[in-house]
């Protein structure tokens, strides 16, 4: 309910911004009053990269991977700089690591199956949870949690038909980082990338069969039901060892309507 309280305001913030900026044709300036907050205290850690995939033959870093670093995991992204994902369902899985060896068997040698089935079910649990908390604080009230936490056991029961059918890997990369402070490097780790993908007319015909026992009896189930369905067919998925990446991948699919 935070969450949901928390973008409700900010939109309304920026809107009211928005408004403010697009009245008139002339703007007017409003002096100061002096008066301000402390000034924020930010830590200077730089991170740098150190090695990478291909340095040794002086190759470039492919665009697929610094898009990927910076958090932008969809497929329509992805394919501009990646032509074969047109037309595929991508699945992003990612680790981080002081060893590559060992980050790269627990992406690849891990059943990736489970990684991208457990991904799917965490998007779900995040969309249910959202959905129906905004939905409660709309009539001014909270979300009953056991309501909620049957809505996203349903769900997690019905993805478990979800087959992963002709998931193959088709990129991978990795880079060595240095974190920086004060001068001195005090943390180095391995990040690896890899996307795997599968045929988006496939992925949607398991999904759809999957959904099909999903209670829509009431408007509120139904809209539930295509807002689920709709999440996963066309937003990211984001497998990763690093709670920070799957945070941030977590909200932009949760906010991103």
């Amino acid at each position: 309910m935070k969450k949901s309280l928390k973008l409700i305001m900010v939109t309304a913030l920026v809107a009211a911004i928005a408004s403010m900026g697009f009245t008139g044709c002339k703007t007017t300036e409003v002096a100061g009053s002096g008066i301000k907050g402390k000034s924020a205290t930010v830590k200077k850690v730089k991170r740098q990269i150190v090695d990478y995939q291909g340095a040794t033959l002086g190759s470039e870093i492919p665009q697929w991977v610094k898009l990927v670093s910076e958090g932008q995991y969809g497929q329509k992204v992805l394919s501009k700089a990646m032509p074969d994902l047109e037309g595929k369902k991508v699945f992003v899985v990612t680790g981080r690591g002081d060893n590559l060896d060992f980050v790269k068997s627990w992406v690849n040698l891990v059943d990736v199956e489970t990684e991208v089935s457990g991904a799917l079910e965490r998007v779900t649990g995040k969309v249910v949870t959202s959905k129906l908390e905004g939905a409660a604080s709309a009539k001014g009230q909270e979300a009953n949690q056991t309501e909620v936490d049957r809505a996203i056991n349903d769900y997690r029961i019905a993805l478990q038909d979800v087959r992963i059918a002709g998931l193959e890997r088709v990129a991978e990369y990795w880079t060595l980082i240095d974190v920086i402070e004060k001068g001195k490097t005090v943390d180095s780790y391995y990040e690896y990338y890899s996307v795997w993908s599968m045929d988006q007319k496939v992925f949607n015909s398991q999904l759809e069969k999957s959904l099909e026992h999903i209670d829509e009896a009431t408007t509120e189930a139904a809209e539930l039901k295509k807002l689920v369905k709709e999440k996963l067919e066309n937003e990211l998925s984001v497998s990763s060892n690093s709670s920070d990446t799957l945070d941030e991948a977590d909200s932009y699919i949760v906010y991103a309507e």
